[in-house]
C-alpha cells in the first residue's frame, strides 16, 4: 500500500492510498464517472453520491446468476502469489501442494438462473442495498444499462486491430471449408 499523489481529469491533484496502477486509474477516472452519474440522474447529488459509493454491489447486483471462470490473469496472480508462498514458507503445507491448489482452483459454483430469476435476484440485492427503498431500486433497475456504462466513463478502450480482425476472417473461413468438406465427404 502506497500513498501517492494522482492528477484527476479535471485536473485537480489529490492523495490517494492505491495499492495497484488499476487503482490509481480508477482513482483518476471519478470525476468522470460523476459526470456521467449526473448526467444520467438530472443532478441528483444525493443518488449520485449513492452510485458512486455503492457502485460494486450494484455492479455484482446485475451479475446475479452469471458463472464466472477463471480468467488467465486471476490464474497468473495465484502462480504469483504461490511462488512467493513457496520462496517465503518452502515447508508450508499450502507451499508443498501449490501445485494441486492451482489446478484445482475454480470459482464458487453458480446455479443457472433463467433471465426472469436474474431480474428478481438482481432487485431483492438491490432492495437490500437501498435499505428497502423499492423505489430507488426500480429506478436502478430500469436505467442498468446506462448505470453500467456510467461506470466505465474514462476507460480506454483499445480498437481490434485491422490485422486480427482479418485473420480471424480468414481462420473462420477456413474452418467453414472444413466442415463442409468433412459433410460433404
Amino acid at each position: 500500500m502506497a500513498t501517492q499523489f494522482v492528477k484527476l481529469a479535471d485536473g485537480t491533484i489529490v492523495e490517494a492510498v492505491v495499492m495497484t496502477k488499476a487503482e490509481a486509474n480508477n482513482v483518476k477516472r471519478q470525476p468522470l464517472v460523476k459526470v456521467a452519474l449526473e448526467v444520467l440522474t438530472g443532478k441528483n447529488a444525493d443518488l449520485v453520491a449513492w452510485l458512486m459509493e455503492h457502485q460494486e454491489g450494484i455492479e455484482s447486483a446485475f451479475e446475479a446468476g452469471t458463472i464466472k471462470r477463471v480468467t488467465k490473469a486471476e490464474r497468473n496472480k495465484l502462480t504469483k502469489a504461490l511462488d512467493e508462498l513457496k520462496e517465503k514458507m518452502p515447508l508450508n503445507f499450502v507451499s508443498e501442494h501449490a501445485d494441486a491448489v492451482l489446478n484445482s482452483f475454480r470459482w464458487p459454483a453458480v446455479q443457472r438462473m433463467t433471465d426472469e430469476e436474474k431480474v428478481v435476484a438482481a432487485r431483492n440485492t438491490l432492495v437490500k442495498l437501498t435499505e428497502g427503498d423499492e423505489d430507488v431500486a426500480a429506478w436502478v433497475m430500469s436505467n442498468k444499462d446506462a448505470i453500467l456504462a456510467a461506470y466505465q466513463a474514462g476507460v480506454e478502450k483499445r480498437p481490434v486491430s485491422s490485422k486480427a480482425t482479418e485473420a480471424l476472417a480468414a481462420y473462420q473461413a477456413k474452418r467453414k471449408a472444413e466442415k463442409e468438406a468433412a459433410a460433404a465427404a
